[in-house]
């Protein structure tokens, strides 16, 4: 009964041992819900010790089930002493058996309870490390908690949490649960614990939409919106937090109404310039239009004269002053006419691959005499290297920027001999075009300016054997219509080197382009011309040029006259027609009359550098001449579109 009474003893202990166990236990869960509670934040580190807590359980589930073993096996060991002492008191020839059983099961007994203790040291030792585990997440969290909230109240852009209520699936409203204080600066005022609606009913719908896709759909969106009850433009990052319950989310935001304001100036100042440089094209065309016609009868009439002064030389002298005076305001308007044509884009470019050597010797051989009239040496190094692009467009790039180097390219300062040097060089991606000076260089806030229209240096007296500021402006433009640019180094003092690289041709071995020339002396001897044109004197001045050709003309005023006398006329070869006539016809209307009889080529003349009057003529498949029309160039023209 002693030893049954120790069993119960020892049994209660365990007993009271694992009430204390269970305590511990329940007071370990208590800490794990207050640590939970306060890692509400760091949800993620949270479900880690809740990972942890669940394993810990299962292996005191484990262990309650080894517990629960040992106590079957203790009744078990009960019952079976029980029915011991049952045969003890039967028959004492089994006492000897039983006290070899009681001794063995004794035996069990303090194995079992060995083994129990071992057991209780594990399970203390694993909730020491439970808690020292609590113990450095908790840490963790409150160091966590202290970055975030540092970074929250220490960030330039506007951070906030909301929930985003709705009325079935359609977002209705919003519920601010925390802003940081750059929120609050952008805002002007707090608007946690209040909602969206009861701050200002005017914000518009399109707030609850965006905020409403990402709390229910989870979309994130990053866009920019106008605020209207703010008055500012807002850029914004919503996207979703918390549980998928939840229909919670957070942005970051910052004010963008500044940036905003200067977008909108700069388009404003983008359109003005646009719409000023609308009005400057068709100023030019108009002015250029009204100084054509009489530059346009001083051209024919100088022509004229030139097989009638004979060798009187003070009459030679004064044609020749004459024409230089002519050629020099022909020179300005063929610039204002090149920027028109390169403004309405109907240049056409025909790349193709060629030797560039045939053409660099004949522009330099072209300027030789200028350049030496200049005092300025100019020395051409043509490259056998074969490219690929438009060889007229090339050409006048080059010649636009011979022109300026040997124009400008002699320092006054010195008495050095000008130097230009057109020349190639092998480059990794094509063949670079250089054209060398060693002018006065040109200061470097200067080298952007010089590309646009009218832009000089050091001709304040706009004196126009320097030229008028149109070439660098052709040349940029032309670049850009092959696809390249020019790029500029200058040495103030030094001298400057334009060059522009074009590409590889595609077979190397490609020969020198032939660029086709205007015939300058066609056969035009009894061919006839219908010449309408208003203005008298141009009228004129026109026949008695195209007569000493040759050429029979019929000259008529106007659309009017025209088609007056239209059905007494006979077929004429070629329609030569000033665009614009009285009455409010043009040269369209001109060759639409004359083509409704016969089918013969037309030409038009028109002092309008306008971009349409291009893009007119094409349509019709006439030659678009601009007054004034040197000879050459009408007869070359004439020589193109008369049939052979």
């Amino acid at each position: 009964m002693d030893r049954s009474a120790s069993i119960r003893a020892g049994d209660e202990t365990r007993e009271s041992e694992r009430d204390v166990l269970l305590q511990r236990i329940a007071e370990l869960d208590r800490s794990l819900e207050q640590a939970l509670v306060t890692a509400e934040d760091a949800q993620e580190e949270a479900r880690l010790l809740a990972a942890d807590r669940i394993q810990i359980e299962e292996e005191m589930t484990a262990q309650r089930h080894e517990i629960a073993a040992l106590r079957e096996r203790l009744i078990a060991s009960e019952t079976r002493r029980a029915e011991l002492l049952d045969a003890l008191a039967d028959s004492d020839q089994r006492l000897n058996t039983l006290r070899r059983d009681e001794n063995h099961l004794s035996e069990e007994l303090q194995t079992s309870y060995e083994e129990l203790q071992v057991l209780t040291e594990e399970l203390e030792e694993a909730n020491a490390a439970l808690e020292q585990r609590v113990e450095e997440r908790t840490a963790q969290l409150t160091e966590s908690e202290r970055r975030f909230r540092t970074l929250f109240e220490a960030m330039d852009e506007g951070f906030l949490l909301a929930d985003v209520l709705f009325d079935g699936d359609r977002p209705v409203d919003v519920l601010y649960l925390e802003m940081n204080p750059a929120a609050r600066r952008m805002a002007g005022e707090d608007f946690v614990g209040r909602r969206l609606r009861e701050i200002s009913p005017a914000f518009e719908d399109h707030w609850y939409e965006v905020f409403g896709r990402a709390a229910r759909d989870g979309e994130s969106t990053r866009t920019e919106l106008y605020a209207g009850p703010l008055e500012k433009w807002i850029n914004f990052y919503v996207f979703k937090v918390g549980a998928p319950e939840q229909r919670r989310i957070a942005v970051i935001f910052r004010d963008v109404t500044e940036r905003k304001r200067t977008q909108e100036q700069l388009k404003q100042a983008k359109e003005t310039a646009e719409a000023a440089n609308r009005a400057k094209t068709k100023f030019l065309a108009a002015a250029s239009h009204d100084l054509r016609q009489p530059i346009q009868a001083a051209a024919l009439y100088a022509h004229v004269l030139l097989g009638s002064v004979g060798s009187d030389p003070i009459a030679q002298e004064s044609l020749n002053r004459l024409k230089a005076s002519i050629d020099s305001l022909n020179g300005m308007l063929s610039g204002l006419l090149d920027l028109s044509r390169l403004e309405a884009g109907v240049i056409e470019v025909s790349v193709s691959d060629f030797s560039p050597t045939a053409l660099m010797t004949r522009l330099a051989e072209e300027f030789r005499g200028v350049a030496e009239a200049s005092s300025i040496d100019l020395r051409c190094r043509p490259s056998r290297l074969a490219v690929c692009t438009d060889p007229h467009l090339l050409e006048r790039l080059l010649r636009n920027l011979l022109s300026n180097a040997i124009a400008h390219g002699h320092s006054k300062e010195t008495d050095a001999k000008g130097r230009v040097l057109v020349g190639c060089r092998r480059r990794a991606d094509g063949v670079e075009f250089q054209v060398w000076d060693n002018g006065p260089g040109i200061p470097e806030d200067a080298r952007e300016a010089i590309f646009e229209e009218f832009r000089q240096l050091n001709n304040p007296e706009r004196n126009a054997t320097q030229g008028f500021g149109l070439g660098l402006s052709i040349v940029s433009r032309i670049a850009r219509l092959l696809g390249t640019e020019v790029t500029l180094r200058s040495w103030v003092g030094v001298g400057s080197v334009f060059s522009v690289t074009v590409p590889y041709a595609l077979k190397p071995e490609a020969g020198a382009v032939v660029v086709p020339v205007a015939n300058r002396e066609p056969r035009l001897k009894g061919r006839t011309v219908l010449l309408v044109e208003d203005d008298e004197q141009v009228r004129r001045s026109m026949t008695m040029m195209l007569k000493r050709w040759g050429l029979r003309v019929v000259a008529v005023s106007s659309a009017g006259e025209l088609a007056a006398a239209l059905p007494g006329l006979r077929r004429p070869h070629v329609v030569l027609t000033d665009y614009r006539l009285p009455g409010g016809d043009s040269g369209r209307s001109v060759v639409e009359l004359v083509r409704q009889r016969w089918p013969v080529p037309g030409i038009i003349i028109t002092g309008d550098t306008a971009p349409e009057r291009l893009r007119e003529a094409m349509s019709l498949g006439c030659r678009l001449l601009h007054k004034p029309v040197l000879p050459a160039d009408l007869a070359g023209a004439l020589g193109e579109v008369l049939p052979s």
